[in-house]
């Protein structure tokens, strides 16, 4: 069962089909009818059919129209059954509220629970297969046959804003209006399915005006919640023809929403999974070079990594061990006009120093003891592309003064030789150090240095880009649980906040490892705040015989944060309360609460 197909009129002559939504659907031969019969021996209007009381109902409207169900006729509003056929002047058709109608008619006693069973049997297959685009319509039809309501709605609620949107409705043109923020309201404080007659709103004067003007009589609305937060409402009403919804239908919806509550929260989870993919295939700016982000200061890096890209002149990087230098010199790499030739790089720090000279300029045959064959360096290899140097700051003193030559006069002498070999090279260094702090001390050429320092990136480590760590946490979980062969997995809210709070002395290497571990580790499809392994460390910079000191910047962020999470507490979640208390404006507290990962939610009893 599908809503959005389902229920419909199967057209048995013409052989199509006319989905069914609306609360009235008018049947004749005017051109205006929902289903128009071309036949003008029949009135206008024949016919119409009324969403009432959880399901449709014929009625006829002309007596001269000849209308039957199962070849008996109709007066009065009659309900209609899966398999029904209607006959209406000799034109048949056939009521489908699921597949394969058109057969002999269902037992009216049937259609209720066994009915809702079949439905709930078909949602949790979609839900298993992945193929649920339209659970929500499905679930919200179920519900409104279970428990024979006029109307039902699924409303979900952003967490962060309290936005409150209906993301699906039954029947499919029942108003936007026609539901209570009083109703809903009331279900969130009492966080239980809630029970209210019309005679309850006029006796609290409560102002119902969309109720009173649609006529609606009784109201059923339960939380829907996913860790603990409430993300959204389902919502149920009766007309005043219709009966009451008693205490015995509010007890059933309650012992019900668990499992829907489920079912949405596992549904909307997988639309947030591909909207991730979607927008990590968005923010990765080259496919080889892996850089992803969406934070205002990787995106000005990026920026001037593009500039920076269209000339030959040496770049230095800077940045802390992990946040991701070799990926910027890819990028640069494949951003200038040497992208399709080779890209090479080497560790200075981590080469013995007796062997990274023949690695960066090679050596001839003979040059020492074991050179048995000539063997192109570094350099040499990279002629034409791009050569990485890593670490740059490490490189010896005497290697030093030989790369300045490389840099003045494109040229090498392998070790042992004595030929000058020219070469095409675009230099991109790298290092974790104070580079001017290391030529003060004179571990570091002055000219070198100058040599180098043409064009400058600084890359920002991964406590300053925000939300970053939260998108790449995600772009990581699917990544590994692919490699590993895993069931996909999540990064449940808690385990975000834990993530945030987090300054990452080790930045997205370290991030890669946790995840990796947390992935192993996590006994369910959710990975939650006990799977993330976080050991307490010192800022990059520090010895840990010293005294761990923050920088200006970590000593803010912790304490906005403190603060914020303090005041959430205080008034229980209540943003614009919050807001008042500190002193600044809801949108810019808005905006910090999403930047620290703290939701309104979970503040709220």
């Amino acid at each position: 069962m599908t809503a959005s197909q389902f229920p419909k009129l199967i057209d048995r002559a013409r052989n199509t089909e006319v989905p069914l939504s609306g609360r009235v659907i008018t049947l004749g031969s005017a051109r205006d009818c929902h289903v128009r019969i071309n036949d003008q021996s029949l009135p206008p209007f024949a016919a119409h059919l009324l969403f009432t009381g959880g399901s449709y109902q014929i009625q006829a409207l002309d007596p001269g129209a000849d209308v039957t169900l199962n070849t008996k006729a109709v007066g009065s509003q009659t309900p209609l059954h899966h398999g029904d056929t209607i006959s209406i002047g000799g034109n048949e058709f056939v009521y489908a509220e699921y597949q394969d109608a058109g057969a002999a008619p269902v037992d009216p006693e049937q259609t209720g629970s066994g009915r809702f069973l079949d439905d709930l049997i078909g949602i949790t297959i979609s839900l298993l297969r992945d193929r649920a685009g339209n659970v929500f319509d499905d679930l919200v039809a179920a519900v409104s046959r279970l428990l024979r309501s006029d109307a039902s709605r699924l409303v979900k609620e952003d967490p962060h804003t309290a936005e409150r949107k209906t993301i699906a409705r039954y029947p499919g043109a029942m108003g936007l209006d026609r539901y209570s923020n009083h109703a809903i309201e009331w279900a969130k404080d009492e966080s239980k399915t809630v029970l209210i007659h019309d005679a309850d709103w006029k006796e609290k004067e409560q102002t119902a005006q969309s109720l009173e003007k649609n006529l609606v009589s009784s109201v059923l609305c339960s939380p829907l919640k996913a860790e603990g937060a409430i993300i959204g409402y389902l919502y149920l009403d009766r007309l005043q023809h219709n009966e009451l919804f008693t205490e015995k239908d509010r007890q059933l919806l309650d012992s019900l929403i668990p499992l829907f509550s489920e079912i949405v929260a596992t549904h909307l989870e997988r639309e947030r999974q591909r909207e991730t993919i979607e927008r990590l295939q968005k923010t990765q700016v080259s496919p080889s070079g892996g850089m992803i982000f969406e934070s205002g200061k990787m995106h000005d890096v990026m920026l001037l990594g593009a500039r920076v890209a269209k000339t030959d002149s040496p770049v230095l990087v800077l940045g802390e061990t992990g946040t991701g230098k070799e990926l910027m010199a890819r990028f640069i790499h494949e951003q200038s006009q040497r992208a399709g030739k080779v890209f090479k790089a080497i560790n200075c720090g981590a080469i013995p120093e007796n062997l990274i000279e023949s690695e960066l300029f090679g050596y001839e045959k003979g040059a020492f003891t074991g050179a048995a064959n000539r063997k192109i360096g570094l350099f040499e290899a990279a002629c034409g592309g791009t050569l990485f140097m890593d670490e740059i700051g490490e490189l010896p003193l005497q290697l030093q003064v030989k790369l300045l030559r490389v840099l003045q006069q494109s040229e090498v002498i392998r070790v042992g030789g004595t030929e000058t070999i020219s070469i095409d090279v675009r230099i991109i260094a790298a290092t974790n150090k104070n580079i001017e702090k290391e030529v003060e001390a004179g571990r570091f050429r002055n000219d070198l240095f100058y040599r180098l320092n043409v064009l400058t990136l600084q890359m920002p480590p991964l406590r300053e880009r925000g939300q970053d760590v939260l998108l790449l946490a995600d772009y990581l979980v699917i990544k590994y649980c692919q490699q590993f062969g895993l069931t996909q997995k999540t990064v449940s809210s808690q385990a975000k906040k834990v993530l945030l709070k987090h300054t990452w002395p080790g930045n997205i290497r370290e991030l890669e490892n946790i995840m990796q571990k947390a992935i192993l580790l996590s006994a369910t499809d959710r990975i939650l705040p006990q799977d993330i392994e976080i050991k307490t460390s010192s800022l990059p910079g520090t010895d840990d015989n010293q005294v761990k000191l923050l920088t200006l910047k970590d000593a803010r962020y912790r304490a906005e944060m403190a603060a914020i999470e303090q005041v959430l507490e205080k008034t229980k979640g209540n943003v614009s309360l919050s807001a008042d208390m500190l002193d600044i404006d809801r949108k810019w507290l808005m905006k910090k609460m999403k930047e620290f990962g703290l939701d309104a939610d979970e503040f709220r009893e």
